[in-house]
C-alpha cells in the first residue's frame, strides 16, 4: 500500500494543454476516484500515475518516491483496462500468473497467488479456459485477478467496466468494492459513470477540462458541490437549475414568473443567481415538507422508475427535475401543485459558477 500525490502536474500534448497543475493526494489505501466527461484528462491523469504517458511539468510520488523518470514496471503498480488485455492463446490461470513469472517468482508461489486470487474473484472454476471461452464479465475479473496476483503498491483502474451491460456492471462493482475491503491497497479509479464514483469511493476528484473542480467525499460532492458543474454532473438524476434575481432589499430570490424563494445573508440586491435543486427537493404537493414554497408547474415528462417517478417540470420559465410517488396519478402535461425545498437550494454565481456559501 501507499500515498499517491500529485504536485502541479501539466500535460502537454504538441500545443494543447490538457491537464492545467493538478494538485492531488490520495492517502495510503484509499480508493479514489477520477470523474468528468469525455475529454476532461482524467485516463490521461491516471496514465501519467502508471508511467504510460510522459509528465510534462510537476511530480507523481508513489509510497515516498518521485516516479516521473521510472518505467512503468518500477512504480509497483497494476492497472486494469477497459478492454481486458487478456493473452488469447493463454489459459485464465497462465494470464493471472503471467507477470508474476515474468518477475522470477516460483511455480509454487505463483500456484498460490492465482489460488487466493481467483477464489476473491470467485473464477476458480474458470483457470483451465481461455478468454476467448469467458463473457465479459468474467474477463474482467480475471483481469482483476492478475493485478491482484501482484500484490501492488497501487491499483489503477481505468473504466473497467464501461464495456458491460447494466447488470454486470452492478455485479463487477461490488467485486471491486470486496477487494478493496479486503487487501486495503491504494486505489485509483478512472470513471464518467457518476453512479461508479459515488459507490465506490472514499472521496471524488472531479475534472473538467483538465481542472480540477472539486476533490471530496461522495457526501460532500451531493450535498455541497464547489461549482455548478459539479452540481449538475454528479447525482442520477443530477441537480437542475433555475435563474433567479435578488430583490432590492436582498431579502428575497424571484422567478421570472413571480415564483418568491426567501434569500440568504449577503445576496447582492437586483442581482440574478443560479439556484440548483436535486430532485428530491422538489415534491407532489403543497407543503410536502417542511419550509417548502409552492408553486405551480406544467408536467412536460414523466419516467416511471417502479419505486418512484421523475418528472421533468416546467416552473416559471425553468426546467427542474423532481421525484413523484409512482400512484400519484400525473400525467405528462397536467398542470400540478409542487413544493420547493427552499431551505436545501444552492445558489451560484452566474459568472463564475463557483458555490456561494450557505
Amino acid at each position: 500500500m501507499a500515498a499517491v500525490t500529485i504536485r502541479k502536474v501539466r500535460k502537454v500534448f504538441g500545443k494543447v494543454e490538457v491537464i492545467h497543475g493538478v494538485d492531488l493526494t490520495f492517502g495510503d489505501g484509499e480508493f479514489v476516484v477520477l470523474v468528468g466527461p469525455s475529454g476532461c484528462g482524467k485516463s490521461t491523469l491516471l496514465r501519467m500515475i502508471a508511467g504510460l504517458e510522459s509528465v510534462t511539468d510537476g511530480e507523481i510520488d508513489i509510497g515516498g518516491v518521485v516516479v516521473n523518470d521510472l518505467a512503468p514496471r518500477d512504480r509497483d503498480i497494476a492497472m486494469v483496462f477497459q478492454d481486458y488485455a487478456l493473452y488469447p492463446h493463454k489459459s485464465v490461470y497462465d494470464n493471472m500468473g503471467f507477470g508474476l513469472k515474468m518477475r522470477g517468482a516460483s511455480a509454487a508461489e505463483i500456484e498460490e497467488r492465482v489460488k487466493e486470487a481467483s477464489e476473491v474473484l470467485q473464477i476458480g472454476h474458470l483457470l483451465d479456459r481461455r478468454p476467448g471461452q469467458l463473457s465479459g464479465g468474467q474477463r474482467q475479473r480475471v483481469a482483476m485477478g492478475r493485478a491482484i496476483v501482484r500484490r501492488p503498491k497501487v491499483f489503477l483502474f481505468d473504466e473497467p467496466l464501461s464495456n458491460l451491460d447494466a447488470q454486470l456492471r452492478a455485479e463487477v462493482r461490488i467485486e471491486i468494492k470486496k477487494l478493496h475491503q479486503r487487501f486495503g491497497t491504494s486505489i485509483v479509479y478512472v470513471t464518467h459513470d457518476q453512479v461508479e464514483a459515488m459507490t465506490l469511493a472514499d472521496r471524488i476528484a472531479v475534472l473538467r477540462g483538465g481542472h480540477l473542480e472539486q476533490f471530496a467525499t461522495p457526501d460532500e460532492i451531493y450535498n455541497k458541490p464547489a461549482s455548478k458543474f459539479v452540481a449538475g454532473f454528479m447525482g442520477s438524476p443530477p441537480m437542475s437549475f433555475a435563474r433567479l434575481t435578488a430583490s432590492g432589499d436582498g431579502k428575497t430570490l424571484s422567478m421570472p414568473s413571480g415564483v418568491v424563494l426567501p434569500a440568504r445573508a449577503g445576496l447582492s440586491a437586483g442581482r440574478a443567481y443560479d439556484a440548483g435543486f436535486r430532485p428530491e427537493h422538489v415534491k407532489l404537493g403543497a407543503d410536502a415538507f417542511a419550509g417548502a414554497v409552492n408553486t405551480r408547474a406544467r408536467v412536460e415528462i414523466l419516467e416511471p422508475l417502479g419505486a418512484e417517478t421523475l418528472a421533468l417540470l416546467s416552473i416559471g420559465g425553468a426546467l427542474l427535475t423532481g421525484r413523484f410517488p409512482p400512484q400519484a396519478g400525473v400525467r405528462s402535461g397536467d398542470e400540478v401543485t409542487v413544493s420547493l425545498g427552499a431551505a436545501e437550494m444552492h445558489l451560484f454565481d452566474t459568472e463564475t459558477g463557483r458555490a456561494l456559501a450557505a
